[in-house]
């Protein structure tokens, strides 16, 4: 059994930033791995127009999420139950992330067989073992503190 992962929200500028580098398209697929709250997803179908999809296991979390995606009325937006570790991720354009290190060496694998183009954009934690193409640093949070995010292209 695995240890539940902490859900610690990123604060929305982070969220803002991690969405500029990586871009979706709307006709991109997005996976939050992980969603939380659903701020990425929202935010990505609300302001870019991609598909959206939010992949998270907390019961009260996922229900906050469909709540707000339903009050806002995006169909371009989906949280899933299940597995980060087991869900398929061939699809996907852009995966976004808010993980510890120990879950992301457990995820590289999965994440490097990515399809050609497709962006990882990690907040925080870069994937160990691995170079990013970019290191990004933004002040937010409350304390403000200094984020990183790390963007990765599979090519």
């Amino acid at each position: 059994m695995r240890k539940k992962i902490p859900f610690v929200p990123s604060p929305h500028n982070v969220v803002e930033k991690m969405l500029s580098i990586a871009d979706p398209k709307p006709d991109e697929l997005l996976i939050d791995l992980g969603s939380g709250d659903g701020r990425i997803v929202i935010s990505a179908a609300r302001d870019y127009g991609c598909r959206s999809l939010g992949v998270e296991i907390d019961d009260v979390l996922i229900d906050y999420s469909r709540r707000r995606i339903e009050r806002l009325g995006l169909e371009n937006a989906e949280i899933v139950k299940a597995d980060l570790h087991r869900f398929d991720l061939s699809n996907a354009d852009v995966v976004t992330l808010y993980l510890l290190p120990e879950t992301l060496k457990v995820l590289k694998p999965r994440l490097l067989n990515l399809k050609r183009g497709a962006r990882i954009i990690s907040h925080d934690y870069g994937i160990p073992g691995l170079k990013p193409d970019e290191v990004y640093i933004v002040r937010a949070g409350k304390p403000e503190r200094s984020h990183l995010i790390y963007l990765y292209e599979i090519d």
